[in-house]
Parts: structure tokens; sequence; C-alpha cells
């Protein structure tokens, strides 16, 4: 039963119920494993428009990466889990390698993950997830890098992924990649429109 540590409180632990008593056994490893607190690198309440009334999302670091676990509130009802995406962003193991979350005054959610910490190419991810259709998408994607002892090795790619619409580096592109639910995205996905490195 994934559950947090006994000095959880308050929302962490309302979460930790949701997430324990939503899940099968069969999809969290041995019975009793525990998400300590600390794990949790982020929690976002939304407000939506359609047929639930706000959604929470919470960013948790696992051994992998970022797994992303999405709530909703349907009619002011109790919290119900949507979704579980698990190594939706990548992570490391030092400062500068952490993913988070924000959240955004239309709606939706911003994951970010990076590497400004370590090596000379340093980059920084963000994936919007918005709510879109009665489902949780990842509606866009982006890509920013530089090297550190190259000023002039760097770059940007920025998609909407519900329209296909991006621009790299300024010139405009269109992906190959459309929006899609948020658990069939994983740290490996790539945009190959976006390929700038």
């Amino acid at each position: 039963m994934l559950k947090f540590a006994p000095h959880a409180v308050g929302l962490l632990a309302v979460v930790a119920l949701s997430i324990s008593a939503w899940r099968p056994a069969s999809a969290q490893g041995q019975a009793g494993d525990m998400v300590p607190a600390s794990a949790v690198v982020g929690v976002e309440t939304v407000p939506v428009d359609g047929n639930i009334d706000r959604f929470r999302a919470v960013l948790i670091e696992s051994d992998e990466g970022g797994d992303l676990y999405i709530f909703s509130n349907e009619s002011g009802g109790g919290w119900t889990e949507k979704v579980h995406a698990p190594n939706l962003v990548w992570r490391g193991s030092m400062y500068g390698q952490e993913p988070w979350l924000d959240a955004t005054e239309k709606g939706s959610v911003k994951v970010f993950s990076e590497n400004s910490a370590v090596g000379r190419n340093r980059w920084e991810q963000v994936l919007t997830i918005a709510y879109r259709n009665d489902e949780f998408v990842v509606a866009g994607f982006t890509y920013t890098y530089y090297d550190t002892l190259d000023p002039d090795a760097n770059g940007k790619c920025d998609v909407n992924l519900l329209t296909g619409k991006g621009d790299l580096n300024g010139k405009a592109i269109r992906s190959s990649v459309k929006a899609v639910k948020v658990d069939e995205w994983s740290m490996d996905t790539t945009i190959p429109e976006c390929e700038i490195q």
C-alpha cells in the first residue's frame, strides 16, 4: 500500500490516502511501500471549466524520475485519482536537476525538468498539462538549452501540441506529435522536429 511517512500532515496525508486507495498492489511494488513526504516536490490545485471543478497535480520523485499524479474534484465531491504518469520527467541526483510544478492562470499545470548543474550542456524542459475533452493531456512542450563554454550554442523549441504549431529558434515548424494523454508520455518521449542539439 502506497502511503506517506508518519510525519506528513494535511494535504500530503490526503494525497497519500487517495493514492493508496486507488492503485492496485501489483502497480505499487511491495505492499507497505512508503513514499516519504520528502519525495513530494510539488502540489498544485487548479480550477477548470468542464465536468470537473478543479484538479490537483502532485509531482513525486521516484527512483527513475518524476511521477505525476492527478486527482479531480467532480461536482465538489471527494478527490479521485484520474492519472498516474510514472517517469513523466527526468530527474538527477542533485540540486539543479530536480523537477517542479507551477500552475498557470489558464487552468493548466507546467511540469519542469532540467539540468542546470552538471556538465557544459545545460537544458530545461517544460510540459504543459491541460484538461481537454474530459482528458488530461500534454498540451505543450518547450525545450531550451545552452552550452556553458560556447555562447553561440543555444536554442529553444516551443510547440503547442493541441495545434501542432511550433517555433524552433525563431523558425515556424509543424509537430508530427500531437497532444497525448499524460500517462502515455514519458521522459523518453521526443518531438522529432525539436532535435536541436
